[in-house]
């Protein structure tokens, strides 16, 4: 008995909510014109039946299409990121490496540096003692 009050009410609900979304002017003219057109396609279809079993045959072979494209895609993807995992250690490695030599190197390049801004300071100096014979006296 509950069973048959809650379709019951379903329905009642359904009818009641279509019939107050048909106040308004431009949802009852798409209603309409949807009706409309499936009208017309059913006639059509009902007095040629071989086109609607063709263009059905010609959606299902479509829809076959491409479910085998998304399957061959998805294929390809997985063995993509399979071979990504496969690569991940050694291109770890790789940066790990990479990240060694340039922290190596850059010391090196910063004692170079600094050694050639102290040999500039000396020069600079030797300079100024060389051009500021005055400055020798005062020291």
């Amino acid at each position: 008995m509950a069973g048959n009050k809650l379709s019951t009410g379903i329905l009642l609900g359904a009818v009641i909510g279509g019939a107050v979304s048909l106040l308004d002017r431009e949802t009852r003219r798409s209603t309409i014109e949807a009706y409309q057109k499936s009208s017309r396609a059913i006639s059509y279809y009902s007095t040629h039946p071989k086109e609607l079993s063709q263009q059905t045959k010609s959606k299902v072979e479509k829809i076959k299409v491409t479910v085998e494209q998304i399957q061959d895609d998805f294929e390809f993807l997985s063995s993509k990121l399979d071979e990504v995992r496969d690569m991940t250690p050694q291109l770890k490695n790789i940066l790990v490496e990479t990240k060694e030599t340039f922290e190596t190197s850059g010391e090196t390049y910063k004692h170079a540096l600094s050694d050639d801004s102290e040999e500039e300071q000396n020069r600079s100096d030797l300079f100024l003692e060389r051009n500021n014979p005055e400055e020798k006296k005062t020291i």
